[in-house]
């Protein structure tokens, strides 16, 4: 399924300004505002999420978004969508991502070699934040159903 989709998101912005101490707020072109500070770590009170758990819950969520939506134009959509997104980093600054294991669990009876086909293209071509994330790491995935 490669159909090309306006998702009101083709030149994405946001403006991030300081909303006190540690505490940022990003405001995006379609209005939306996300809060996040520094890890604990750094100085934040861990009661916000901080860059890289926005980052890692993008890739999870666009993940399951696109899959759903995707089995659903097939007539095999689940019941229940659940994505595990678990990852390693490098040591060394900049410490970034080094792997990206993803577990897809949906619940219901979708057909195997659909779920399949659906999430090879979501991870390689249709979620474009799994597509960013294999670009400087090593992305695997795998899927489980769940019959009801």
């Amino acid at each position: 399924m490669k159909t090309q989709v306006n998702t009101g998101m083709t030149n994405p912005s946001a403006t991030v300004t300081l909303a006190g101490g540690l505490k940022f707020v990003a405001k995006t072109n379609m209005g939306n505002e996300i809060f996040f500070e520094p890890s604990p770590v750094l100085g934040g009170s861990g009661k916000i999420p901080n860059p890289m758990e926005y980052y890692i819950a993008a890739i999870g969520g666009c993940a399951a978004i696109k899959t759903q939506i995707d089995l659903a134009a097939l007539g095999s959509a689940s019941e229940s969508v659940e994505v595990q997104v678990n990852c390693t980093r490098s040591e060394a600054l900049p410490q970034i991502l080094k792997t990206i294991h993803v577990t897809f669990t949906l619940k219901g009876r979708p057909d195997d070699a659909k779920v399949a086909a659906v999430i090879r293209d979501v991870m390689t071509l249709h979620c474009p934040v799994a597509v960013l994330a294999a670009a400087s790491a090593d992305v695997t995935w795998e899927h489980r159903i769940v019959p009801l």
